[in-house]
């Protein structure tokens, strides 16, 4: 009991509460009351519902932030994916907040795109009830940049539900922009997180994309033979003191280095004084040319970077072309074009150092799917890269990590972080079927599911597709792939090598070659996964998963739709694709 009664007697309330507000106000005037108590004589918890759609789990990880940071002040968090939240719920949430990123050609990640086709079909309820707020994430390098978050936003506001907030959409550089708008929704619902922050020194963090591992390069050789215009790197790096640990299907973040030759033209070609000591993106100064070879993105052109380009350049031309107004043009415009090409034929007029950089992107990081196991090969790590070389304009280019590997490294310790990928994991029952479909690098994460089965002792039976241009020059892992299909360990190997014939393979025409036997196999419970590109080669293999359906599975269109869609809930059916 309080030591004094500070409520009345006749108060209206129950003898329960009446103790609990004596013994708060007793303990808040010694100065002894809590955050959670402080939140609970505030009122009822407010009751917040957190809903991601994730590809490769930033999103996911941005929720999870979201409701530590919420939970144990005066906020009540839920945390679904949308891929398994009931949408039947949906008119009755008081504040809803909706992070989700985007992939591909504008598309939702494969968790939400249920709920994003009902939501945007003509059954979606009215949500007048309803409080939201949209956090998307995108890459601004890709025209419908956050497609998928602006949809969400504003198919919610068109249904009658009310904005907490308002949408904030973030780049791949996104925690500024986050903490943007985690403050703005909590500021929004009147109150803060009960989670204390604390803000580390850089040396007192643990190895990460914060704070990046040097790894020593291990191996580095050109898995192409040597008449293959094709360039693939196997990249083997050493983890060893690092404190970093994977698994199947995760991810490497490697931060690149930009060529010194560009970097020495750019800043041949500036009009300011090329000692200058500039700002760097995560705080900190460094001279103009370290920074622009460490710290700086000189590749890639956005819209939005060359309209603030515009804005300090005479050029004529470019100004009619961003008053234009005409999207396509810019993007056409950007395609091929670098920092360099801005520099020599549309020059700019800049003050100094610092107000260049303060028109250039962060260098960021390449994410690059792991290709080994951390059973098979402890303390290590393994990629496949695939070399970018290129020319436009008259220019060399290339992919500013890959050229980085391949022609820059040697005596260096690149920056690498592991990145979580929980949405492209192997089963946890090693006696089930797996079907993996990963032309060119996409066969790197089933190196490493391959590895892990043999490591693990797994029986479930296993089958690759893998295509490449020629069998002579471009198998890779041609000789590890064909001793497991000796062993028995890789039951199924089928190839499509498109230019060994008169008419072009891929391994969707593989797949509808085997379908029957391919469809016996899904209904033995097997998981099929995909790897590679995005924007054509997995939506042609979704196409061929959705014909074999309806061909063997004696199903109509609209069924096979129902078939896939059931396999991604039952996360049967995952990809990693880019």
């Amino acid at each position: 009991m309080a030591e004094s009664s500070y409520i009345p007697e006749d108060a209206p309330f129950t003898p329960e509460q009446r103790e609990w507000l004596n013994d708060f106000f007793a303990k808040f005037v010694k100065g002894e009351v809590t955050a959670a108590e402080v939140a609970g004589a505030a009122g009822p918890p407010v009751p917040v519902t957190i809903l991601f759609g994730s590809q490769t789990g930033n999103a996911e990880g941005c929720a999870k932030k979201m409701a530590k940071v919420m939970n144990g002040g005066r906020f009540e968090t839920e945390v679904f994916d949308m891929g398994q939240y009931d949408s039947s719920r949906l008119p009755n949430e008081k504040h809803l907040l909706l992070i989700t990123s985007t992939y591909g050609d504008g598309e939702p990640p494969d968790s939400a795109a249920d709920f994003y086709d009902w939501l945007h079909g003509e059954g979606a309820p009215k949500l007048d009830g309803v409080r939201y707020s949209v956090l998307s994430l995108g890459d601004t390098e890709y025209p419908d940049f956050c497609k998928c978050g602006i949809d969400f936003d504003n198919r919610m506001a068109s249904l009658g539900a009310n904005r907490i907030y308002e949408r904030v959409d973030c780049d791949v550089d996104y925690d500024e922009d986050f903490a943007m708008w985690r403050e703005g929704v909590l500021q929004a619902l009147g109150g803060s997180g009960g989670a204390a922050t604390e803000v580390a020194k850089e040396e007192d963090l643990p190895f990460g994309k914060k704070r990046p591992f040097p790894a020593t390069i291990l191996k580095n050789v050109n898995l192409n033979g040597p008449d293959s215009p094709k360039q693939t790197h196997h990249v083997e790096l050493s983890l060893e003191g690092s404190g970093l640990e994977y698994e199947v299907g995760d991810a490497l973040g490697v931060f690149p280095k930009n060529p010194e030759g560009p970097v020495d033209e750019i800043i041949d070609g500036l009009p300011i004084r090329t000692n200058d000591v500039v700002p760097l993106p995560g705080g900190g100064e460094a001279p103009l040319r370290e920074a622009l070879i460490h710290n700086y993105d000189i590749r890639s052109l956005t819209p939005k970077f060359v309209t603030a380009w515009q804005e300090r350049s005479g050029s004529p031309f470019l100004r009619s072309l961003v008053q234009s107004g005409d999207a396509d043009a810019l993007r056409d415009f950007c395609w091929g074009r670098e920092l360099i090409d801005l520099v020599i034929d549309y020059p700019a007029d800049f003050a100094d150092g610092e107000e260049f950089v303060g028109v250039l992107k962060k260098l960021q990081p390449r994410l690059y799917s792991i290709a080994s196991s951390p059973k098979a090969h402890p303390g290590e790590v393994h990629l496949t890269i695939a070399i970018v070389r290129y020319e436009t304009d008259g220019r060399e280019r290339g992919g500013v990590c890959s050229t980085y590997f391949a022609d820059r490294c040697k005596g260096e310790e690149p920056g690498v972080f592991v990145h979580t990928n929980k949405a492209f994991r192997l089963p946890e029952d090693g006696d089930v079927p797996l079907i993996m479909v990963g032309p060119g690098t996409g066969v790197a994460p089933f190196r490493a599911f391959l590895e892990e089965r043999r490591e693990t002792g797994a029986k479930g039976r296993n089958w690759l597709f893998f295509g490449s241009p020629y069998r002579a020059t471009d198998f890779l892992y041609e000789e590890e792939l064909t001793a497991m299909e000796e062993s028995g360990h890789l039951t199924r190997l089928d190839t499509a090598f498109s230019r060994d014939q008169a008419h072009k393979i891929y391994v969707q025409d593989r797949m509808r070659e085997q379908g029957g036997e391919l469809w016996k196999w899904m209904q033995d419970g097997a998981c099929f996964y995909v790897c590679g590109d995005a924007s054509r080669m997995a939506k042609d293999v979704d196409a061929a998963l959705h014909e074999i359906a309806e061909k063997h599975g004696k199903m109509s269109a609209a069924d096979a739709k129902d078939w896939v869609k059931a396999l991604k809930k039952e996360k049967r059916y995952a990809r990693d694709v880019y």
